[in-house]
């Protein structure tokens, strides 16, 4: 039976309420949750839908947001002392399930996984002007840091190549019509402002749910020093401009999502979602 919120491993029906509420957080890209969780007596299944429909960008974007939900799902766990176990898409015929985590015995949380724990409430894509303040480099050496441990990569534009990306932005489509929050149409990329790829070295459903788990570390990261940020998929809609960027960033890495990083005003928080919207229960099913 599927009950929703239940105990799981040794954490009880509270912890793992608290545990789901930090995952539910809002998606970097979309407004609608591609994901659902099923809670049973040892692990938690992370389940996504419509894998093999829409474009291979509207594909890519679904499991970075499903990578970023699993971030906050295994940062979650370790604010309960626990170690979260994880392993992605466990089951070759189960393309749909896309991680198992389980909480497994003790672990103290480091401090800096706690800071990010508490900046997974405060992280908002922000479409507003940044200021000219830089950002340090120690922070942007801590947010390529954050993309590492997640096994992707952090590449910075710089100056030099900033005409060329700009000729790639002009080229591309409108993008769809109904963008998530801060996933605007344009990117500022005049120089002097930090703008990032995120990218992996392979292109597989695998690493793209593995650069959102690095996309989200990055983001909260970044909110964790003061910072904003504003992302970008227009370069990635369309497989020739993707190209081009991919060979702008030196030919070895895909990009899949662009952010830029800065210094912003403060923006309303959105609104979260109930937990039954996104738990499997029998009274909430989730169509695979």
């Amino acid at each position: 039976m599927k009950t929703g919120v239940m105990p799981v491993g040794h954490l009880n029906a509270s912890q793992m309420q608290s545990v789901l509420l930090a995952a539910t957080a809002p998606p970097p890209l979309r407004n609608a949750r591609p994901w659902r969780f099923q809670c049973t007596p040892d692990a938690v299944e992370l389940y996504s839908d419509s894998l093999t429909t829409g474009t291979d960008s509207r594909q890519r974007e679904r499991l970075l947001d499903c990578g970023a939900a699993l971030l906050n799902l295994r940062l979650a766990i370790k604010a309960q002392s626990s170690h979260a176990d994880t392993r992605l898409f466990p089951t070759a015929d189960r393309p749909d399930l896309l991680a198992v985590v389980r909480p497994n015995g003790y672990e103290t949380i480091a401090p800096e996984d706690r800071e990010l724990v508490a900046a997974i409430a405060d992280r908002q894509s922000n479409r507003r002007p940044f200021t000219a303040a830089v950002i340090p480099d120690a922070v942007q050496r801590q947010l390529r840091r954050a993309a590492e441990v997640e096994r992707a990569w952090l590449a910075t534009i710089t100056d030099d190549q900033v005409p060329q990306l700009r000729d790639i932005m002009h080229r591309t489509e409108a993008p769809p019509a109904t963008p998530g929050p801060g996933c605007g149409t344009d990117l500022d990329v005049e120089p002097g402002r930090l703008v990032v790829v995120i990218g992996s070295l392979r292109d597989t459903a695998l690493a793209r749910l593995q650069a959102g788990q690095a996309l989200q570390r990055v983001l909260l990261t970044a909110t964790a020093a003061g910072l904003s940020a504003t992302l970008s998929t227009q370069a990635m809609a369309i497989p020739a401009t993707r190209r081009e960027l991919r060979h702008l960033l030196g030919g070895g890495l895909w990009p899949q999502i662009m952010l830029r990083l800065g210094h912003g005003t403060a923006v309303p928080s959105l609104e979260r979602t109930q937990l039954e919207d996104v738990v499997i229960s029998d009274a909430h099913p989730f169509g695979r």
